[in-house]
This record gives structure tokens, C-alpha cells and sequence, in this order.
């Protein structure tokens, strides 16, 4: 079946945003007196926002992780991210070639990440692909953030799209399970940020890389 919408995940989907995550989270740390966190570990302990990485670094140091804590150095990443650009980042293989094809076929495009917009848009704008999307939702607008299915229900109803007729790619068990919430068939994109074998995630398909987007409706008997 041809989507009329498709959404992508951000981190390990579209992007390779690891490194600049881990030097804007070892700045944070560091300024705490903590030591720095190996890039493969980071990778890890990405895909469920900003608080949900500080926490994961501070339970990585055997650190306490009480709110307040947790609240102060996640503002602390917030800003070190934000200032320090996106050298670092670029898009994954296949990514692009991806965007252009969907859109030539009209199918319209969103993102929807549990990164912080602001933060969305400027990565994909520096990227140069910003334009392809009808719709960048991140967090920070009062949504819950995904595995909730609110932000991936969000963009389906502003772009008058159905679930049926959505397709939501992404590359972890969070992205699998806002997926399997909002009844929208999902694609797993292998490679990313997760450390679940793909066959334990179940998705509707599994992919090597956004390459293969197109194949899954020109398929012979799709419809």
C-alpha cells in the first residue's frame, strides 16, 4: 500500500546525531565533576529526550539521580547542545536519496522526535533537508513524549493523513511502540541507537537502510 504521509524518527533514523550528543552531555558532566562517557555507551541512551539521557548517563556513573538533579543538568545539556552546533552530525546513508524520492512522488513527509524543536530544526536545516518536511515535531509544545503516541497522532491529524495510510519509520522500541499506540504500520531501520536484536521488535518491516523505503509498496502484490 503507497502512505500518503510518512514519518521518520530523528536520532538513528534520518541523523547520526551521537557525537554531538555525547560532547554536549561530557560537557555537562564535566562541569559536575564527573567523568565522560564512551560514544558506543551514549548511543545507548539516546531516543527518549533529554531527561531520559541525563538519567541514563547518571544510572552509567552509578550517580544519584534525584529530580532536582536530573532537572538542572538536563537544562545544563540543553544549552550546550544548542550552542555548540551540529559539526558533528550528518545525515545516514541513504537518507537523503530517501527524501528526495518520497517527495517526488508526493508523498508528504514529517519528523516527529523527542528531541526539542528548536533543536530538530536546526540540525535539519543545516543538513540541508529541512525544506522536505510539511511538519518537524518535537518536544517542548506541551506534548508527552513518544513512546506516548500524542506527538505521532499530532502530525497525522494537522496533515489530514489517516493511520492506516501513514507509515512511521524508525529505529528503536520506542519508535516501535508510538508506532503500535497510534495503529500505524512501522518500519525498522536497522543500525541506529538500539540494542534490541530487530526480530524481537516485531515492526511491520525490517530495513537495512532508508534505501529500501520505496521497495516496501513497489513490492509485487502491494497495493
Amino acid at each position: 500500500m503507497r502512505p500518503e504521509l510518512v514519518v521518520f524518527d530523528l536520532d538513528g533514523t534520518l541523523i547520526d546525531s551521537a557525537a554531538d550528543i555525547r560532547r554536549a552531555l561530557n560537557l555537562t558532566l564535566a562541569a559536575e565533576g564527573l567523568p565522560g562517557i564512551e560514544l558506543e555507551a551514549v548511543r545507548l541512551m539516546i531516543g527518549r529526550g533529554p531527561e531520559v539521557l541525563l538519567r541514563r548517563a547518571l544510572g552509567h556513573l552509578k550517580e544519584p539521580s534525584e529530580s532536582a538533579r536530573v532537572e538542572r543538568l538536563t537544562a545544563a545539556f540543553r544549552h550546550h547542545y544548542t550552542e555548540q552546533g551540529h559539526d558533528q552530525t550528518v545525515l545516514l546513508p541513504g537518507a537523503s536519496e530517501c527524501l528526495r524520492s518520497l517527495a517526488a512522488a508526493r508523498i508528504s513527509l514529517a519528523v516527529c522526535s523527542n528531541k526539542p524543536t528548536l533543536n530538530c530544526v536546526q540540525v535539519l536545516e543545516d543538513l540541508g533537508v529541512a525544506h522536505h518536511f510539511a511538519v518537524i515535531q518535537g518536544s517542548g509544545d506541551g506534548l508527552p513524549l513518544k513512546p506516548d503516541p500524542a506527538p505521532l497522532e499530532a502530525i497525522i491529524d494537522k496533515l489530514g493523513a489517516s493511520a492506516k495510510r501513514t507509515l512511521y519509520i524508525g529505529d528503536s522500541e520506542t519508535d516501535i511502540a508510538t508506532a503500535r499506540a497510534a495503529a500505524v504500520p512501522v518500519v525498522l531501520v536497522s543500525g541506529g541507537y538500539s540494542a534490541a536484536p530487530a526480530e524481537a521488535l516485531q515492526a511491520n518491516w525490517n530495513i537495512a537502510g532508508l534505501a529500501e523505503v520505496p521497495s516496501i509498496w513497489e513490492a509485487p502484490g502491494a497495493s
